[in-house]
């Protein structure tokens, strides 16, 4: 098991989500410590630029964007995505305000964890679980030769393959949600 994809792939995923999560709890402890927590306000805008900016990735795959390496556009995506998630975590901080925002702000949180299992790691764990059976003389249809190694790696890859179920569906309700609290922050503009 210590030498599965569970732990050299899926642990190191996870403690990325828990240092955003931690990250963000520091940043805005520390803005609020400085006086400075007005500036999550504008944090959040920030942060959503940089989302948006993230969606570069969906438009260069779909080819709504002609040229570009998708490599670095996947880059790109991971990058700008966590750096403006954190920001709206901080803009979002804990402040229980109204409902609106805690839903989109919750709905972020599985988004970013669906994405930290994108399609780019399934592909990466594939290859290396495929690469592993082959070592061990294993063969995909044969159970019997499936030793406790390839157990660990096909139920962790099976797990991953099943994220775009999550992800496509809850970026657009995110989106959905994303909007509506714009539309309310500037009908109800109170920037004090």
């Amino acid at each position: 098991m210590w030498n599965s994809v569970l732990v050299k792939r899926a642990i190191p995923l996870s403690f990325s989500y828990l240092l955003l999560v931690t990250a963000s709890l520091a940043l805005d402890f520390i803005l609020h410590a400085a006086g400075l927590d007005w500036t999550g306000r504008y944090l959040g805008i920030a942060g959503t630029v940089l989302v948006a900016f993230s969606f570069g990735y969906s438009a260069r795959k779909k080819k709504l964007i002609a040229n570009g390496p998708l490599s670095v556009f996947l880059r790109l995506h991971c990058n700008a995505g966590w750096i403006g998630t954190l920001m709206i975590l901080v803009h979002s901080g804990i402040h229980f305000n109204a409902i609106l925002p805690w839903m989109a702000t919750a709905l972020m949180m599985v988004v970013t964890a669906s994405g930290h299992v994108g399609q780019y790691l399934v592909r990466k764990l594939r290859e290396e679980v495929k690469m592993k059976k082959k070592k061990l003389g294993i063969e995909d249809g044969n159970a019997d030769g499936l030793e406790q190694q390839g157990y660990w790696d096909d139920v962790t890859l099976r797990a991953f393959e099943q994220w775009r179920h999550i992800h496509m569906p809850i970026v657009s309700f995110l989106l959905v949600l994303t909007f509506i609290h714009i539309v309310s922050v500037t009908f109800f503009l109170n920037w004090r």
